[in-house]
């Protein structure tokens, strides 16, 4: 079985216990958990051919993990076709919440329910998700292996599937306290392609799933062609990126090797903005700046939207397949904000 070697050295130094690292949390080369070097920064590093990013499973998986092919959903399938797709992020912290979502409908063609983001419990994304599909709108669950052993993240899938929700996007999830690990977003990835072809970890049968997964991708990684290349021989089939502020980055989407979606933050809030540096996210410095200066002036709003509006325009000129929006906390921009995009395709 593919265990790995280097895996094995590495994972006994990061905290999540991964095997495919680093996650989307890496900072340059420091972990997120702490300022110590990533392990997988350095195995990137030392790299020499891209024969050996295959995907590295543990003892427990008693099958090799070899993605078939996938019954496309509807948000693949847009994709696939050229798009552009509009999708958004909405978190459920309530019933309320869920009804608000719905009228979103028209203004964007997929819906991602998020997974306890930071780790900080909400209603959960594969209940709102099957309500959601049940509203008639394209979901994408998100599915973090924290605190999940693969027992249950295997039930969530199976719930997901029988309910017609078949885009997940596979995550490792934010570090939280007392946090576990049992598995990474690879080797999630690599279970829902076991799935899709009626077979557990162990080689146990079951039903077969039609699930579509997709990844997170982080563009401030050096190395991440080659951390995505690993995802894609998992199976993965799209990915989305963390918020993206330069065209520089809209660019060089292009390469790789799986269908990237940049993610736009309209957000006002510097707590959000300096959160995301914390997080290895390269803001630039007129962002900033402009963002200070229209606080101070009472056009955030204004600020943020025409800014996300120049990028999405600049992704749409390189036939980009998509475009996927955050506002945390903002409904109202989420709106104004879709309904810019609609005059803009």
């Amino acid at each position: 079985m593919n265990t790995g070697v280097v895996g094995k050295e590495v994972r006994e130094l990061c905290p999540k216990r991964m095997l495919n690292g680093p996650c989307g949390g890496i900072r340059g080369e420091l972990c997120e958990v702490d300022d110590f070097q990533c392990p997988f920064y350095k195995a990137f590093e030392n790299l020499r051919s891209a024969n050996y990013l295959k995907p590295l499973l543990d003892k427990g998986f008693k099958v090799e993990c070899e993605p078939g092919d996938v019954e496309l959903s509807g948000y693949a399938k847009m994709l696939e076709e050229g798009g552009p797709v509009l999708s958004t992020e909405v978190e459920p912290w309530s019933l309320k919440d869920v009804q608000f979502f719905e009228t979103l409908k028209d203004k964007y063609h997929a819906f991602n329910v998020t997974d306890n983001p930071f780790g900080k419990p909400h209603v959960s994304s594969v209940a709102v998700s099957i309500e959601l599909k049940r509203r008639g709108m394209e979901v994408i669950a998100q599915l973090t292996t924290r605190s999940r052993t693969r027992e249950a993240l295997a039930s969530d899938l199976m719930s997901l599937n029988a309910f017609g929700v078949t885009n997940v996007l596979a995550l490792t999830g934010d570090w939280a306290p007392h946090s576990v690990f049992d598995l990474d977003a690879v080797r999630l990835v690599c279970l829902i392609s076991l799935m899709n072809k009626g077979l557990l970890w162990d080689g146990s049968e079951i039903e077969p799933t039609t699930l579509v997964p997709g990844v997170a991708s982080n563009p401030y990684f050096k190395y991440e062609k080659e951390r995505l290349l690993r995802k894609a021989r998992a199976g993965a089939v799209f990915a989305q990126t963390q918020p993206i502020f330069t065209s520089e980055i809209v660019r060089s989407l292009k390469e790789y090797p799986v269908t990237t979606v940049p993610s736009l933050l309209i957000s006002t809030s510097r707590k959000v903005v300096r959160s995301l540096k914390e997080k290895g996210v390269k803001v630039p410095k007129e962002y900033e700046e402009g963002l200070i200066k229209s606080k101070a002036e009472g056009k955030a709003d204004e600020f943020v939207l025409e800014y996300n509006l120049k990028l999405a325009e600049e992704i749409l000129s390189k036939e980009l397949k998509g475009i996927h929006v955050m506002a945390p906390g903002r409904w109202d921009l989420l709106v104004k904000f879709g309904n810019a995009l609609r005059e803009l395709l």
